[in-house]
C-alpha cells in the first residue's frame, strides 16, 4: 500500500472570473497576482502566467482575447505586456497604476 501524499493547495482563493468591467480591473490583477505569486513553481513562466489569465476571462473580455489566441500573439508568452494590453483596452487610467 502506498502512503497518501497530500497536494499541496494554494492557500489564497480562487480568483474570480473578469468580463470586461473597467471598475473590477484592478482587483482581478491583484486577485490573480497574489495567486500566482503563492506558487511561483506552478507559474514559473510568462506563457503560463497569460493563460491562467486567459482561463478566467468571461463575456466581453474572453471575447476581446481570442483574435490574440488565433494569432499566436507574442502577448501571449508577455505577462506584463498582456497586462499593458488589459490596460490600455479596458480603460486603466495611468495615474491608478501601482
Amino acid at each position: 500500500m502506498r502512503p497518501q501524499t497530500r497536494r499541496w493547495r494554494n492557500p489564497i482563493p480562487f480568483p474570480e472570473t473578469f468580463d470586461g468591467d473597467t471598475d473590477r480591473l484592478p482587483e482581478f490583477i491583484v486577485q490573480t497576482g497574489a495567486y500566482m505569486l503563492v506558487d511561483e513553481t506552478l507559474f514559473s513562466s510568462d506563457a503560463l502566467k497569460v493563460t491562467f489569465l486567459i482561463t478566467r476571462l468571461t463575456g466581453p473580455a474572453l471575447q476581446w482575447v481570442i483574435p490574440y489566441i488565433r494569432k499566436e500573439s507574442p502577448l501571449l508568452s508577455d505577462y506584463r505586456g498582456f497586462l499593458a494590453e488589459m490596460k490600455r483596452v479596458f480603460g486603466w487610467v495611468e495615474d491608478e497604476d501601482f
